[in-house]
């Protein structure tokens, strides 16, 4: 696990690190422009022309010190700085005096005139902006930014930014106006939010984490964002019991379909057994019944007749008796069936209340329970069970919170924080990078992986199922939910490994699963 700060995070570590711990902050600077400089020697070992094009702040100075170690490699290198006074007590003035005595000059950057151009750099250190940037880069600087992607996509100039990409926001990774393009970006100590989050993430190229000796010991807490980083699927899940059974692995209800569409129950299903579930149940209206029999013969079916609501609430009354985990809502449609079905559930597990101990809803479960008010209030006020997991993609994490999918979009952290806690459970909103918010606590989940090819029918109901068999071996609803995305993303990976983001569909991500999980 490793935690993605926000800009105002990072300072504060930085402070502490040299004002607390004590170690000067030129020496973590000095530490920081080494890093640059081994990345750029290890991709370069020819000696090409390198050009460093600094702000006036401590970013710049970082990228100054490391163009000054590349001169002491060999590497020929030219220096511009941008227009602006230098403060005489900061880093950037130690910067320019320590090149000064190198016999090296630093030039005025003049926005427009194509200063950079004429250096013809093979590789360029951007250094304008770092983590604190905190309004719009406009004016010469945008300029500053307009030309060093130029530099990259017409010349083929490899751009290696410090720490982030100039112009992306550290916090959200939104584009403060513009933005550097880069091909690489060496950061320090800790991972930032606006490497991760898009657009920002499509804008840091390859992104590399070098340790400079700023440490969890400066921070004043843990920080709230966290990611997964290389940890072994297996390792993320319970062990199982070698005296089990399969009662004991858990039973899933999987209320899912609806007449004639089946598929959204198949992979959910499939998914839940992959994920480890002793036990498996469909529930589904009757015309889905055969096929579903063949082809998922390992699975028991409950066949209803949505005209027949007596029977219906009947038959699941008697499936929730048996069910440890419901999994509910791909596929149900959003009509009366699902209508029907839903105002039952919430009924029959409000009058008993022990009846199971997790729920996962999903999809067409999302959008009927969040259209009407008296199923969102009855999902809200429950008394039972206290392990929920919601897994909606954008548009229906929009109509859970009342908001055009734009501005749900740009406020997923603050409007997940928010429905976790009205709802008492955890929201795991599907996007490029899928997030997991719970109620108990601040902590948020953003999950790296995964492949375009994930971007397929079925996809949300294999992360379901996979959702439900974790629940089923006994993991809470946080837990779950982080290790069912992970799981879910790199058997996509894999999948598309083999198979092609173009060609690969949802059911290929079940079938990676179980090398993850040996």
């Amino acid at each position: 696990m490793k935690y993605l700060l926000t800009g105002a995070e990072m300072t504060k570590a930085d402070r502490c690190t040299s004002e607390v711990i004590g170690i000067p902050s030129l020496v973590l600077m000095e530490r920081a422009a080494l890093g640059v400089a081994e990345e750029i020697e290890k991709r370069f070992p020819q000696k090409v022309r390198v050009t460093v094009l600094a702000g006036r702040g401590n970013n710049g100075a970082d990228a100054i010190a490391a163009g000054r170690l590349l001169t002491d490699r060999g590497y020929p290198v030219s220096f511009f700085i941008t227009k602006g006074k230098v403060g005489e007590d900061s880093s950037m003035a130690v910067q320019l005096k320590v090149i000064k005595a190198y016999g090296l000059s630093c030039r005025v950057y003049e926005p427009g005139c194509g200063m950079l151009e004429e250096a013809e750099p093979e590789v360029l250190i951007d250094g304008l902006f770092g983590t604190g940037l905190a309004r719009n880069i406009e004016g010469g600087l945008e300029e500053a930014v307009s030309e060093i992607n130029c530099l990259r996509e017409r010349h083929g100039g490899f751009v290696t930014s410090v720490d982030i990409p100039s112009g992306i926001s550290s916090d959200d990774g939104s584009v403060m106006g513009c933005a550097v393009k880069s091909d690489l970006t060496v950061t320090f100590a800790f991972y930032k939010r606006g490497q991760f989050l898009y657009p920002g993430a499509a804008f840091c190229g390859e992104l590399v984490l070098k340790e400079i000796g700023i440490t969890e010991r400066s921070l004043d807490k843990k920080p709230d964002m966290f990611i997964y980083d290389h940890e072994r699927i297996r390792d993320l899940v319970p062990d199982r019991d070698p005296a089990g059974n399969k009662g004991t692995f858990g039973k899933v209800l999987v209320t899912a379909g609806s007449a004639g569409m089946c598929g959204a129950a198949f992979l959910s299903a499939s998914a839940a057994f992959a994920a480890g579930a002793g036990m498996v149940k469909i529930f589904t209206p009757e015309e889905n019944r055969p096929v579903l029999q063949t082809l998922l013969p390992e699975a028991m079916v409950t066949a209803c007749d949505p005209a027949d609501p007596e029977s219906l609430r009947e038959k699941l009354r008697k499936d929730l008796e048996w069910a440890d985990i419901l999994i509910l809502g791909p596929g149900i449609g959003r009509g009366d069936y699902a209508n029907t079905l839903l105002h039952d559930l919430y009924t029959i597990m409000q009058e008993e209340k022990a009846l199971i101990r997790g729920l996962v809803l999903d999809a067409d479960g999302l959008w009927v329970t969040f259209s009407d008010p008296d199923l969102t209030k009855m999902l809200c006020r429950r008394a039972w069970p206290e392990k929920l997991i919601m897994t909606p993609h954008l548009g229906e994490f929009a109509h859970m919170a009342g908001a055009e999918i734009p501005k749900a979009a740009g406020n997923r952290i603050s409007i997940s924080r928010s429905l976790a806690k009205k709802c008492r459970g955890v929201i795991l909103c599907k996007d490029a990078r899928t997030i997991a918010a719970g109620y108990r606590d601040d902590r948020i989940f953003l999950n790296q992986y995964g492949t375009s090819g994930m971007a397929a029918a079925g996809s949300g109901d294999v992360l379901t199922g996979i959702c439900g068999g974790f629940l089923a071996a006994g993991m809470e609803a946080f837990d779950a939910a982080c290790a069912g995305c992970s799981a879910h993303a790199r058997a996509g990976e894999a999948a598309a490994a083999e198979l092609g983001d173009y060609s690969m569909k949802a059911g290929d991500i079940i079938s990676h699963l179980p090398g993850l999980l040996k």
